[in-house]
């Protein structure tokens, strides 16, 4: 039995440990006809800065979720571009998605991605670089996206789209120049999708477009990269309009977290940014902690625990939790996540906790 555990040791220092993946996201990339006579395609181009070979698997996403994968290995310091990538390898004549290049961690520095879709006309060709994005650094809940739209909404076309890492809710606002919400949708979409908008003022939020009109994204739930394009109606010339990260002022007060129903904010979140200003601290223990996330709205809120930790639940509909930590996670610090929904807006709230 100790020769056989001795020898079970010793293949298993022996065997490679198992590899993480990286994953760069291309949100947005197509192949065939569009609006105004315009025909689209995008070229995909990898290089490898390592000594060694990379290989890569791409993945195409659409309205329907993942659909096709295509490997490619690029030589050691070599570079590798693939003209109209969506229809030669995925095999597509009209198509517009995302495209997603995974590959090993440990070359997670040393293979580049780059992209360019362009419209193919009797004057040339006129085109918009499209970046790659680390999966680990799409927004998630919580975000607010801005997409800038055109000048002039007559000369130009503002499409709008979205790459859904995880299953994602988004709330999409249509803000005028003046300041005012002209319109307002919270859609949900499936892991893996992606949706354009194509002259998305009117196909997304079913209003006329105006000059400098800007989309606001809220990621309400999941993970989701949002993204913008102005085409020029004239040439058709297109600029991508990448997601900018922004803060918006909360709409919903959190007062705090109050423990009892003494209404007394034992902790206050003063600077009303969203988060309690330090953490609550839990005990381990048989019977079950409760404390009352406190919220300030002109119409009543409903609340939602976004990934609770275990033994967390919420006891009723005024923001009440109840939570028993195992004596297990004694020691460790961690976050409680809530959706509030009030006022017409959803917001999260997020809340430190110790554990003792």
């Amino acid at each position: 039995m100790k020769a056989n555990r001795i020898i079970t040791a010793v293949f298993a220092t022996l065997l490679p440990l198992a590899a993480g993946a990286t994953t760069l996201v291309i949100p947005a990339s197509g192949t065939g006809p569009g609006a105004n006579d315009s025909h689209w395609a995008t070229e995909l181009t990898l290089h490898n800065t390592s000594a060694s070979a990379i290989t890569t698997t791409l993945t195409f996403h659409d309205v329907t979720g993942a659909a096709g994968t295509s490997a490619v290995t690029v030589a050691p310091r070599a570079t590798v571009s693939i003209a109209d990538v969506v229809a030669t390898r995925f095999g597509r004549t009209t198509a517009t998605g995302a495209i997603d290049v995974t590959f090993d961690d440990a070359f997670a520095r040393k293979l580049t991605v780059t992209s360019r879709t362009f419209n193919k006309s009797d004057a040339g060709e006129f085109g918009q670089d499209i970046p790659s994005v680390d999966l680990a650094s799409v927004p998630a809940d919580g975000s607010v996206v801005v997409l800038s739209g055109p000048s002039s909404a007559s000369d130009a076309r503002f499409n709008v789209g979205i790459y859904a890492a995880d299953a994602s809710t988004v709330k999409w606002d249509l803000v005028r120049a003046d300041g005012s919400v002209a319109a307002s949708k919270e859609i949900s979409y499936a892991a893996g999708t992606q949706v354009q908008y194509n002259s998305g003022v009117s196909s997304l939020f079913n209003v006329d477009s105006q000059d400098n009109d800007t989309v606001q994204a809220t990621v309400t739930s999941g993970r989701a990269l949002p993204y913008g394009s102005v085409v020029n109606n004239a040439s058709g010339d297109p600029t991508y309009v990448p997601a900018v990260l922004a803060l918006s002022d909360r709409r919903i007060n959190f007062l705090g977290v109050e423990f009892g129903n003494y209404g007394k904010i034992d902790i206050a979140d003063a600077n009303h940014d969203g988060t309690l200003d330090r953490a609550i601290d839990i005990q381990t223990s048989t019977f079950p902690v409760g404390f009352r996330v406190v919220v300030s709205a002109a119409t009543p809120a409903t609340f939602e625990l976004i990934d609770a930790p275990s033994g967390a639940r919420l006891a009723d509909a005024n923001g009440t939790i109840f939570w028993m930590p195992d004596a297990r996670f004694a020691g460790t610090s961690t976050t409680l996540r809530l959706r509030v929904t009030a006022d017409g807006t959803t917001e999260i709230i997020t809340i430190p906790v110790n554990i003792h």
